[in-house]
């Protein structure tokens, strides 16, 4: 027996030792079958593995299961192993079994070879494989060839010459699959795999990369095989539109995943020549309108010029701008401000788990000024992470790193309960950020509430809502914040006038504190455009009874705004510079306040 591929590609063969030959099953196989040997082709294994590493990278999931079977750890034995290599960073459980059979279209089919992953995840959390570990196929080759030498010595001693004619067409089907592993089935495009290849025999130095932004809308409304149709129109349009204008074809395509593709172009492409062309994509598509689809395909622009890993520095800044509100982005070599690079993103990991490992979360905090009173009115807590060597880091260069590799939940847990241990029997107020990942959490909800209970004054406290990411159930934020205000929490919205664009769901919060985002108050004696808005903020908080906190005051230009328009609280440099808990002039500790002037207080 012979198992080429699976479901829809199997091939079931039996030797018929009357007839001398072997023939194809083309029903049911009768009970009690016996099968001489089982055989997948890896090629088969490294296309299926692709694929599940692009499924995994976009969907939930926390833990890995994995079964495979005793024949592919025998004479598959470096495939199986390698199959796994993208998730060696993951804690990945299963077993071996002998091989089972599988009814598949109405067919009994012998699964020896199979190997099976299933994913779980409780919260919207995500695995990352390592697809660099497409980049050594060759090493693959040795047990594919083992593997039909082994399968022709069997042949051989069951069958008759006639039947070596089968394993030739096997070879041949070996071939076919080896070549459609580098190519995207709906859009014909070549894979990473094909780029990694390509890039090493003639280096590319320019790439634009184009993201579908509403892909997962358009899945949800057409589902996933009319989106991967789609998905094959808009490849067409674009290499149709990219051909009319390179005539020499200086620009190659491939797709990276189903949401992604991208064109690169070598040096004998000038700078000015491949910028001209990327404008005119992004002209025709931003926005694209195709034949059949009521639906606009929405796409996002990403351009990286001259830098080693340009997939990688593509990927990153679409990562790291994912909140601003353009289409279009560029990264340079003189882009300073750029997404982060591997050996960045590792230096700012191993800051983090020395500082989870050695106790280096804590807290510092930030008076905020009382314009009435002339005095401290309560606290922000900002996390900051003190290394081993003393260096003390701002939540602006670790932040985006703990998040995109799901450290944030552990950093938060060991900052609230530090802020709830220091201020367990003080009086002061304390304002504490909490953020929508926060609230998306059962765990550190629960973390939450069993402070809130333990505390002496737990209404000292002010939770300030962060809207980082977008909440899953503005039910559930809803519920939280009736359940904080049972112990007499206050509600602080953080940022307004940047996420919360939906006064509708602001007044259903009914927040006791409006923060003023920081980038309208920076600018407000350079732009009227900016103290409008201000004026508008303070009249909406007036008119709904909500406490006015204006951010970033940083010189005594801005706070005389403040001051103007009646604004009662000020936080900002101008005041206060945060500070670790010895420093602060509370009643208790060493520290002490430095006055600096009529309003200047620094801490």
């Amino acid at each position: 027996m012979i198992l080429e591929n699976h479901h829809g590609a199997s091939r079931m063969l039996k030797y018929d030792a009357a007839a001398g030959r072997i023939s194809q099953y083309f029903s049911r196989i009768p009970v009690n079958t016996q099968f001489r040997i089982g055989y997948t082709s890896p090629t088969a294994c490294i296309q299926r593995s692709y694929e599940i590493c692009s499924t995994i990278g976009d969907t939930p999931i926390e833990n890995l299961f994995v079964y495979s079977c005793l024949f592919r750890r025998l004479y598959l034995h470096n495939c199986a192993e390698w199959e796994l290599s993208p998730f060696r960073g993951y804690h990945v459980c299963g077993a071996f079994i002998l091989g089972e059979i599988s009814n598949l279209d109405g067919v009994n089919e012998f699964l020896n070879g199979a190997c099976c992953l299933v994913g779980t995840a409780e919260n919207e959390v995500f695995i990352r494989p390592d697809i660099e570990v497409f980049d050594n196929l060759g090493e693959i080759a040795d047990d594919t060839q083992d593997l039909l030498n082994y399968v022709l010595k069997k042949q051989r001693e069951a069958v008759n010459r006639k039947n070596e004619y089968l394993m030739g067409e096997l070879l041949k089907k070996q071939q076919d699959v080896q070549e459609k592993l580098t190519l995207d089935l709906h859009t014909g495009l070549g894979n990473y795999i094909k780029y990694k290849e390509e890039n090493k025999l003639r280096p590319y130095d320019k790439l634009v990369m184009i993201q579908i932004e509403n892909a997962e809308a358009l899945r949800s409304q057409r589902g996933q095989d009319q989106y991967l149709k789609l998905l094959g129109q808009i490849a067409d349009q674009i290499q149709t539109f990219l051909r009319s204008v390179v005539q020499d074809q200086g620009l190659t395509s491939y797709l990276l995943n189903e949401e992604t593709l991208f064109s690169v172009a070598g040096p004998a492409m000038s700078e000015e020549q491949f910028m001209s062309i990327v404008h005119a994509l992004f002209d025709k598509f931003q926005f694209v309108k195709v034949q059949g689809l009521l639906e606009t395909v929405i796409c996002r622009f990403v351009v990286v010029l001259h830098q080693k890993d340009m997939v990688e520095r593509a990927l990153n800044t679409l990562h790291a701008n994912r909140r601003r509100q353009t289409s279009f982005l560029i990264c340079d070599h003189d882009d300073a401000n750029g997404a982060l690079s591997s050996m960045e993103e590792f230096k700012i990991i191993d800051v983090l788990t020395r500082a989870l490992e050695n106790d280096g979360v804590v807290p510092y905090f930030q008076g905020i000024w009382d314009n009435e009173t002339q005095s401290v009115s309560h606290y922000e807590a900002l996390m900051r992470i003190i290394d081993v060597d003393g260096t003390v880091y701002a939540p602006g260069y670790f932040m985006d790193t703990a998040k995109k590799y799901h450290l944030y939940s552990y950093l938060s847990e060991r900052m609230y309960e530090k802020v709830f241990s220091l201020f367990n029997a003080r009086m002061e107020c304390i304002s504490l950020n909490f953020s929508a990942y926060d609230i998306n959490s059962v765990k550190m909800q629960r973390l939450i509430f069993d402070q809130l209970k333990k505390i002496n004054h737990p209404s000292q406290f002010i939770l300030e809502i962060l809207e980082d990411e977008p909440f899953r159930d503005v039910e559930t934020l809803h519920t939280f914040i009736r359940q904080v205000r049972q112990y007499g929490v206050q509600i602080a919205i953080d940022d307004f006038g940047s996420g919360y664009s939906n006064f509708l769901q602001l007044m259903d919060i009914h927040p006791d504190y409006l923060k003023i985002d920081g980038e309208i108050i920076r600018h407000l004696h350079q732009s009227e455009t900016n103290r409008k808005l201000l004026r508008a903020i303070t009249v909406l908080g007036r008119e709904f009874d909500m406490k006015i906190v204006a951010e970033f005051v940083e010189n005594k230009a801005i706070q005389d705004y403040i001051l103007d328009y009646g604004i009662q609280y000020s936080q900002g440099f101008y005041f206060c510079k945060p500070a670790d808990f010895d420093q602060l002039a509370l009643p208790g500790c060493p520290g002490s306040v430095r006055q600096g002037g009529s309003h200047h207080v620094s801490i």
